[in-house]
């Protein structure tokens, strides 16, 4: 069987106020670009438009909806570069 990678999250994040400023499915964002920065599929790219369009296909959004989670991601102090 083959070994998936991971990466540790924290049990209280269900209680993180940040977190919980965000709605329920832009949470999931946010941890969607959680594992895609664990692939290290946010820091190989250095072309930001390629980069962008990697991301929104991942995460099965528009260019457009990526800005806007973004944006609420930012307006929350959870953002990463995309």
């Amino acid at each position: 069987m083959k070994s998936l990678p991971w990466f540790r999250a924290y049990t209280e994040m269900v209680d993180d106020e940040k977190l919980r400023l965000l709605a329920f499915e832009d949470r999931w964002h946010f941890v969607a670009l959680l594992c895609l920065k664990a692939t290290g599929l946010l820091d190989k790219e250095q072309n930001a438009a390629l980069l962008a369009r990697k991301v929104a296909l991942k995460m099965g959004l528009t260019l457009a909806e990526l800005a806007e989670v973004m944006g609420r991601l930012e307006g929350a102090a959870l953002a990463c570069s995309v």
